[in-house]
């Protein structure tokens, strides 16, 4: 499993991080005094020079590089309208407008290409069941990945948890504040010239109406915890996230329902396995303790999505992010509500 992390340039505070690099910290710190421990980090804009036959082609093209030591590393490419900004510019920014400790930092990348600073929001007790939240904001300095925020469950430390956060907040009780498709509050890019300001104004506005979701998700989560759930009615609420796929000799020739057929036996038997790991996360026989409630029913298709299933990526991290793991949960989701 990589973390991707650039060289040390990762900050937690006060909890260890499980592959033991940069600094853990005990007291409150800004984004700013924690950057000011690392390895600095900066970006140039270079022109590129197209020599065509010893003959000099005037381009509006943009290598966005790094200098140290003297060493060119060339880190992507783009047009003379991207406005390229230091990632200082981002943490000050950050430090100004939410005022308030930062909990994780790290730079990811060989190139040190994407930063993540995350802070703490309004905690979600479902009747002593504390659910974390966190802003996080994702900065790209390629050329191509842009600016983004984010609310999420996941706590930030890796290039991995990087993507499992991303992949969290595109849960619907995570939408509160409009995210888009992918889970982000708000997306910028560094070719519109306000594009830091922008990018200030919702952290303020996640942060300051942070409390008021809080509430609204803490109220909708302590229904699904006070609603009891059988084991019947678990399977029932499984089965809905999990259906069974229709015959295929009922939607297509007899010609060819051999090959579809096959196809469909094995979403028949994923759907089984799948129902009955989830019965036995409900039930407890697998040793984790779940309340018989729809909160908890709702907590097993979590807990199977996010650990239990394996991927065919070592870290899992696409299937999360991009595959039907975030679907599964989203309706999981979608159908508990709908179960109130």
């Amino acid at each position: 499993m990589s973390d991707n992390i650039y060289r040390n340039n990762v900050y937690s505070k006060g909890e260890a991080m499980w592959h033991n690099k940069g600094r853990v910290g005990q007291a409150d710190e800004t984004a700013e005094q924690v950057y000011g421990q690392m390895d600095k980090v900066a970006f140039e804009q270079v022109p590129f020079t197209l020599n065509v036959l010893g003959t000099i082609i005037p381009n509006n093209v943009l290598g966005i590089v790094r200098i140290e030591n003297g060493k060119v590393t060339l880190v992507g490419n783009t047009r003379d309208r991207y406005q390229l900004l230091q990632p200082i510019e981002y943490i000050k920014r950050f430090d100004t407008v939410i005022n308030k400790p930062c909990e994780t930092l790290g730079f990811l990348g060989a190139n040190a290409d994407k930063l993540f600073i995350t802070w703490n929001l309004p905690k979600v007790d479902v009747h002593g069941d504390i659910v974390k939240l966190y802003g996080m904001i994702s900065l790209g300095f390629d050329g191509k990945y842009g600016n983004h925020l984010y609310v999420t469950e996941v706590r930030t430390i890796c290039a991995n948890t990087h993507a499992r956060a991303v992949a969290d907040a595109t849960k619907s009780e995570n939408q509160g504040f409009g995210a888009n498709s992918h889970g982000a509050v708000v997306t910028t890019k560094h070719t519109q010239k306000n594009h830091l300001d922008v990018l200030g104004y919702w952290m303020k506005f996640v942060d300051e109406e942070s409390t008021k979701q809080a509430a609204l998700t803490q109220e909708l989560f302590c229904r699904m915890e006070e609603r009891a759930l059988s084991p019947d009615e678990a399977y029932g609420f499984f089965a809905k996230v999990h259906p069974y796929p229709a015959d295929a000799r009922t939607y297509i020739p007899a010609e060819l329902v051999v090959g579809e057929q096959k196809d469909v036996d094995a979403k028949m038997k994923d759907a089984k396995e799948s129902r009955d790991l989830l019965m036995q996360l409900f039930t407890g026989s697998n040793g984790i303790e779940i309340s018989r409630t729809l909160y908890g029913a709702y907590n097993c298709v979590t807990q199977m999505q996010n650990h239990h299933i394996m991927s065919k990526k070592n870290d899992g991290t696409e299937s999360i992010l991009i595959g039907a793991r975030g679907k599964v949960m989203d309706t999981a989701f979608q159908i508990a509500v709908d179960t109130l």
